[in-house]
């Protein structure tokens, strides 16, 4: 008697418990189905893997709605357009923009909506078809749409690694490396050469400068010499220059005034004439020696041009 009693408290409690489960489901079905929604529908350039009926529609990562359906663009099939619904206390405004996210990591994606300003206005609801949200692209959307190319590239990357590390290629290194050590090696046993070269052609340099320096000193001490007496030189010339000038001159009317008285004792020596001819041109020549000791006294006497400097 008392295990049949039991037994129908425990079948009882069983029943109750049933009901009461299905009291609550009705319920919050019926809570949900209180709930107002506004349907809108987003654009997408792109294509939606991940994205199906059901998925939720996040607001700043707020679940504010969800997929009801997707279906291609009749205009444009390389457009997909999501029908979603969302709380019609949401304010939705005409610069609210919508982008794909993903909700967890086996793949599946969610709508993300995000921006609308305050001061921008609402979206006008009482419209068939829907108002439209435009979709931004989305680089985990283009990432997944691209796939196909991304694995196409990452295998011709591998590839190519390949080729760069075939035994030719690591051959040609190690020959590098070992060439590179052996010049490493030698550059090791040249030990203090370098700079003991260095150092050598820096005296060579030191010494050539002070060679200049005093060829140099020799060049003005020389030229302070000429400048010095020149000047004398040239007088004591100029001088006798116009001695045999005057000398000549005289001569010459001598011969012009008593040519008739002459001319018949002076018949014998024909040699006066040239003579002066040669008297002339030797006047010519000291004339010309005297103007190039005025241009250049230096290379007239010394026989040579300038020295040229010479910069180590």
């Amino acid at each position: 008697m008392e295990t049949r009693a039991h037994h129908v408290w425990i079948g009882l409690f069983v029943v109750a418990a049933v009901i009461c489960g299905a009291l609550f489901s009705l319920w919050l079905n019926q809570s949900t189905r209180d709930q107002s929604y506004t349907q809108y529908e987003v654009l997408f350039h792109q294509g939606v893997s991940g994205l199906s009926e059901g998925n939720s529609v996040e607001y700043s990562g707020v679940r504010v709605g969800d997929v009801v359906s997707l279906r291609l663009d009749p205009e444009d099939p390389r457009n997909v357009v999501a029908l979603i619904r969302v709380l019609s206390h949401i304010p939705i405004r005409q610069d609210t923009r919508a982008r794909l996210a993903l909700a967890n990591i086996t793949g599946s994606m969610s709508v993300q909506l995000h921006g609308g300003s305050p001061e921008a206005p609402l979206l006008i609801t009482d419209t068939d078809p829907p108002p439209r949200i435009l979709a931004d692209q989305s680089p985990l959307g283009a990432l997944l749409s691209d796939s196909g190319e991304l694995i196409s590239n990452v295998n011709a990357v591998l590839s190519r690694m390949e080729e760069l590390l075939s035994e030719d290629n690591v051959a040609s290194v190690e020959q590098i490396l070992s060439n590179l050590e052996r010049t490493t090696a030698q550059f090791a046993r040249l030990g203090d050469a370098p700079s003991r070269v260095a150092a050598g052609m820096e005296e060579i340099s030191r010494e050539a400068a002070l060679a200049l320096a005093e060829l140099r000193s020799l060049s003005q001490h020389a030229e302070g010499i000429m400048h010095d007496h020149a000047e004398g030189l040239m007088l004591d010339a100029r001088q006798v220059t116009a001695s045999l000038a005057r000398t000549a001159q005289g001569l010459e009317t001598m011969l012009e005034e008593n040519t008739g008285a002459l001319e018949s004792g002076l018949r014998g020596i024909q040699g006066l004439g040239p003579a002066t001819v040669e008297l002339r041109g030797t006047l010519s020549t000291l004339t010309r020696v005297l103007r190039r000791l005025e241009e250049n006294p230096r290379a007239f006497l010394l026989g040579r041009d300038q020295i040229e400097e010479f910069a180590p």
